[in-house]
């Protein structure tokens, strides 16, 4: 995928870092690529949006988008023989709580799409879904709080169909709305009627009980979205034991370790840690990606927030609207970690991207001036594979580092200006690649424009 060609200028005042004079940069940056949408070949038949009209094509009549709600992907159905080709398992079945109409949509193969629990073929099956999830298996988990119940599905001949419902906890459902798996098939559900979560095995028998009291004090309140990751997922960069949750209506954050409860909670209370927005955040549902970062959809802002994995706030994707890279009250999400695919519901539609990598906030300023030596700072939204050069008029372009990899979050790089150089204006040019497939196909570039005083 070639850069993209939007651009614009901005014009940054700051202060010098330590000497504290005043200077000025010319900052050229492209439009926002944390998330990119994928190249034609890597998509079917070159849609990366679905839309009411494209679900009537492929459906007609039998379904139309109303309240989605969470997303989930595997290995695609009806390709059995992928699951023993990883090189090919990029291609995938996204299943969706279509909520407004009490059904599930998901696609068998990359052309068809199927509708699970419609009125005519099979009634009463749902009445209005909320969480859906892929165990290791290919079997999926749904969940139905206006049934109080879970119904699982299992796949047949590329098509998934009804296997019956999750036996209730001690002391019953109230309200079923989450559902997420580990890496060993062991389910968690959120009950926000009962204030728990509830783990089960893979074969669907009660574990334990987290809440409504955790470690430290803390209380959950009506959690819904969930999002776990443990030693054994196999595509993880840290392989850690962490279950994110979402609860006070959207408004909180936590992260906890459900093998040792006792370790502690970590809060983001409120999500203090977002930027002030036109209105406050709302979270909805929750998805991790290989290096754990937290993935969060915002249905009032219409934004995808992204946190990293000890809940740091990193920065939001999107708006309102309905155009590419836009959303309209946006709710699941769904992310397979081994490539970096994304897919976003929103309530007219549903969004397929790939994690991409933006370069934020780039800064230079003094650290010794006799020295020449300066100090370079720009944030990554994700782990990318950076190269720094930099420029002055009539002479070769110096590099800074080449293709280094750099975490995600605020960065800092030192450069000794060559005594050749000082007093004249400098481009600094920042290239960035994340780790994902993406780095075949896209880079993001910023150049950032610096004259000595």
């Amino acid at each position: 995928m070639p850069l993209f060609r939007w651009r614009w200028l901005t014009w940054l005042p700051a202060f010098a870092l330590l000497a504290g004079s005043v200077w000025a940069v010319e900052i050229l940056k492209d439009r926002p690529t944390t998330l990119i949408y994928p190249p034609f070949w890597h998509t079917p038949l070159g849609v990366h949006r679905g839309t009411p009209e494209l679900l009537a094509l492929f459906i007609g009549a039998r379904a139309h988008f109303s309240s989605p709600q969470s997303l989930a992907c595997t290995h695609l159905l009806s390709a059995t023989e992928e699951r023993s080709a990883p090189g090919d398992d990029f291609r995938l079945t996204v299943l969706g709580a279509n909520t407004g109409e009490g059904d599930v949509i998901y696609n068998p193969s990359l052309t068809r799409l199927e509708v699970l629990g419609d009125r005519e073929a099979h009634p009463g099956l749902f009445t209005r879904p909320t969480g859906a999830a892929f165990a290791p298996d290919g079997t999926a988990w749904v969940s139905d709080p206006a049934q109080a119940r879970i119904v699982r599905l299992r796949p047949q001949s590329g098509l998934l169909v009804p296997a019956g419902e999750v036996p209730p906890p001690p002391g019953g459902w109230l309200q079923p709305w989450g559902v997420a798996f580990d890496s060993a098939g062991r389910a968690y559900v959120s009950d926000p009627g009962r204030s728990l979560v509830f783990i089960y095995s893979s074969s669907g028998r009660w574990l334990q009980t987290l809440g409504p009291v955790l470690a430290g004090g803390v209380r959950l309140e009506a959690p819904r979205g969930l999002a776990v990751t443990d030693a054994g997922e196999t595509w993880s960069f840290y392989h850690d034991d962490y279950l994110f949750v979402c609860d006070r209506d959207g408004r909180r954050l936590l992260r906890l370790d459900p093998r040792h409860p006792e370790r502690g909670v970590q809060v983001t209370a409120d999500l203090e840690n977002l930027p002030a927005g036109p209105s406050p955040p709302r979270c909805a549902w929750l998805a991790l990606d290989y290096y754990e970062n937290l993935w969060v959809t915002d249905e009032q802002r219409c934004q995808v927030h992204k946190f990293t994995r000890h809940l740091e706030y990193l920065v939001s994707y999107g708006g309102p609207g309905s155009g590419d890279g836009l959303f309209d009250r946006p709710t699941g999400i769904a992310l397979y970690r081994h490539f970096g695919q994304v897919f976003i519901a929103d309530r007219q539609g549903a969004h397929y991207f790939w994690i991409g990598t933006d370069i934020l906030d780039p800064a230079v300023g003094w650290l010794q001036r006799p020295a020449g030596l300066v100090s370079v700072r720009f944030l990554l939204t994700e782990p990318s594979l950076l190269t720094l050069t930099v420029r002055a008029p009539g002479r070769a372009p110096e590099t800074v580092c080449t293709r280094r990899l750099y975490n995600s979050g605020p960065q800092t790089e030192t450069w000794r200006i060559p005594e050749a150089w000082r007093d004249q204006p400098l481009e600094f040019v920042f290239t960035a690649e994340a780790t994902y497939s993406t780095r075949e196909h896209f880079a993001k570039r910023v150049s950032l424009r610096w004259r000595q005083e």
